[in-house]
């Protein structure tokens, strides 16, 4: 099976890392990723996958009527260079990373006239947009991959439901020894300017609103008072829109408010999200509505207890009070009491280690992933899934 990949944009977050881990364990599957030119692309090459560099179109949902009309032309018009690109090609299915990709792919299906699945990795819009996109993924789509059960349900066009498949999102299973892993300690915090001896919290993800960083803040402020030697690492950037640009300075901002200046990281974009997971002693995870938090996982591999906001795909993830601790979305007073339950009590922090790494163990590694995807791409391209897909097809535009 030839896979096509296609990813609209190069930009690397979440989705584009969950696309490369998956492609790089197929084992039935030969991926290629077509993309723009950028990292995406430098990356997958140095991980020896198939790529091929394509024109694309960043389009994004808006409520503006002139900006709707540009998206809308951009978008058909990269549309049509991947369909070009997509005949030409020996092909024998489309896997689109995100709805714009899923979109794109399946405007020009007509032509190409391969299978499209659309992998489903955020919550899609509400309202009108959201069901003129329902409406053209029941025309153009074989499947729909979930990342989790909140993300597909919220799919709720009835002639989408049977295509729908729950995939989790999938980590690799790297075992750092106990030598290598307070090695690694050691250089993040010296590189984070970090005491050894600090008890370090941790926020990772895409500075943005809706990730809600200023209620990890808030919450810190709160434990700092009892904990003088605590440290936050606000690990992310802000990208794709000056919203979060702004964001992020309105963090810097209250930080210097409370007067933490030395106490809260702001580190970037980091590629080692793994190695910091070693370093720290706790994640926190503030979204609301998360669609499922990769980051997550990332963390439970490698031992670090989470504290998550209790909505979106986490609950499906943490097994509250005993692979990880939950609290409502914006309640600054009981993720204080969460943050205080794991680090004050060593018994609580070991058993949540212990049974985080189970967890993902069991439910959530890469190769578990892989297989998944690699078993829906077996049933779309067998014959008589073919037909009766396209039979479906048939009695829906009739």
């Amino acid at each position: 099976m030839r896979i096509a990949f296609y990813n609209h944009t190069s930009t690397v977050s979440g989705a584009e890392i969950s696309l490369l881990l998956t492609a790089k364990h197929l084992t039935k599957a030969h991926p290629i990723l077509f993309a723009p030119e950028g990292e995406l692309l430098q990356r997958a090459r140095s991980q020896g996958l198939e790529v091929v560099a394509i024109p694309s179109f960043r389009a994004r949902i808006t409520r503006n009527p002139f900006l709707l009309v540009i998206y809308v032309f951009g978008m058909l018009w990269a549309g049509w260079r991947l369909a070009l690109f997509m005949k030409r090609s020996r092909i024998d299915l489309i896997h689109a990373n995100s709805i714009r990709a899923g979109i794109m792919a399946g405007l020009f299906r007509w032509y190409h006239r391969l299978p499209v699945v659309w992998h489903l990795r955020d919550m899609p819009p509400k309202g009108l947009i959201g069901k003129l996109i329902q409406k053209l993924a029941v025309r153009t789509t074989q499947a729909l991959i979930g990342i989790s059960e909140s993300v597909i349900q919220s799919v709720d066009h009835p002639s989408l439901e049977g295509r729908c498949h729950l995939v989790h999102n999938g980590v690799e299973l790297i075992n750092f020894n106990t030598i290598v892993k307070q090695e690694i300690r050691e250089r993040i915090r010296s590189g984070f300017k970090t005491p050894q001896n600090a008890q370090v919290l941790a926020i990772i993800g895409q500075i943005a609103p809706w990730k809600r960083q200023e209620d990890a803040i808030e919450a810190f402020s709160r434990f700092a008072i009892e904990e003088p030697s605590a440290v936050l690492w606000i690990v992310g950037e802000a990208k794709f829109r000056q919203e979060n640009e702004r964001y992020l300075e309105n963090l810097k901002a209250r930080v210097r408010t409370l007067k933490l200046e030395d106490k809260v990281v702001f580190t970037g974009f980091r590629e080692d999200v793994l190695e910091i997971c070693c370093a720290a002693d706790l994640l926190l995870l503030c979204s609301e509505n998360e669609p499922f938090g990769r980051v997550i996982i990332e963390a439970m591999s490698q031992g670090m207890p989470v504290v998550g906001t209790h909505g979106g795909g986490v609950p499906e993830i943490i097994q509250n009070g005993e692979s990880g601790l939950m609290y409502e979305t914006g309640n600054i007073e009981k993720l204080t009491h969460c943050i205080r339950q794991v680090l004050k009590d060593k018994r609580v922090w070991l058993t949540l280690s212990h049974n985080g790494q189970e967890r993902v163990r069991d439910h959530f590694s890469i190769k578990q992933t892989s297989q998944k995807i690699e078993l829906i791409y077996q049933q779309l391209l067998s014959t008589p899934g073919l037909k009766l897909v396209e039979q479906q097809h048939a009695r829906e535009l009739v």
